[in-house]
């Protein structure tokens, strides 16, 4: 499952881990949750919960770009915990216009969760 439990296990052995652990529960369940719906669209498909164990040397891994994603919007969007700011909305991204890529998305994308999904500059996914 793609979760904040996943996320906290993910994040736990990487650099960006104190990051990931300055936002509130609340903005971690959001991000992912935006994360899966932004990816969702974007590749006109679901995001696969079902994944196994990761496997060393495994090239793509639906749940960590979304992981990925959501730490980036995140740092890109929102305060840590105690500021004052609101969780983020998916309503701005609702209203991106339709047309632009993976490749191309306006600092959209986290190039960490891109790369998770094979598609590090150099996919055309239309989008929309």
């Amino acid at each position: 499952m793609i979760n904040v439990d996943g996320a906290d296990a993910y994040f736990a052995g990487r650099t960006m881990r104190k990051a990931w652990e300055e936002f509130t529960v609340d903005q971690r369940e959001a991000a992912i949750l935006q994360a899966k719906r932004d990816f969702s669209r974007a590749l006109g498909r679901p995001m696969n919960e079902d994944e196994g164990s990761y496997v060393f040397g495994q090239q793509t891994r639906d749940e960590y770009a979304v992981y990925e994603q959501a730490l980036y919007a995140l740092l890109r969007d929102v305060q840590p915990e105690g500021t004052g700011t609101d969780i983020p909305s998916i309503e701005p991204d609702e209203k991106q216009s339709h047309g632009y890529t993976l490749k191309t998305g306006k600092g959209k994308w986290s190039e960490e969760a891109l790369a998770w999904l094979g598609a590090t500059g150099r996919v055309e996914t239309v989008m929309g």
